[in-house]
């Protein structure tokens, strides 16, 4: 068996939840997440969503982690929706790091899945797919007709 060293092994991503705000308490730093989801419903394209936000949780890390957050959409070939990086240290590899994102006005140019990938040093840790839905012009964002609403 070869003793050959393979660098320090990737952080293991506890949860990646997407939603629609996170607030970050400034005294304690624990956040609160608002409104989860996994399905964005359109009436037209390009669609623009306002706002977005995604919740990492990770542990296992060593030392300083180069963390980065990428949306990428049904056709891989087209450049990334959004990417953005940062840096965790993780002092001990027990520790739980958590790092939040704010997505703001992505424009989704078409219905299909859209994936969040998260990455550390450049390795495909996580992902999680998020659906964009066109609905018909007579539908509403809750799903109804106009007639069916309350």
């Amino acid at each position: 068996m070869s003793t050959e060293k393979y660098g320090t092994p990737a952080p293991m991503v506890l949860a990646m939840i997407i939603c629609d705000a996170i607030h970050q308490d400034p005294a304690t730093k624990k956040s609160t997440i608002l409104g989860t989801f996994s399905t964005i419903n359109a009436r037209q394209f390009p669609a623009i969503h306002r706002q977005l936000a995604v919740h990492i949780a990770m542990s296992n890390g060593h030392g300083k982690t180069r963390i980065r957050l990428t949306l990428v959409g049904p056709d891989e070939s087209q450049p990334p929706l959004f990417s953005r990086e940062g840096v965790i240290e993780f002092s001990d590899p027990r520790m739980v790091a958590e790092i939040n994102f704010a997505l703001v006005n992505i424009t989704f140019p078409t219905p299909g899945e859209y994936r969040l990938q998260i990455l550390g040093n450049d390795e495909l840790l996580m992902e999680r797919r998020l659906y964009v839905i066109g609905l018909p012009p007579s539908m509403s964002p809750g799903g109804h007709s106009p007639e069916q609403q309350s």
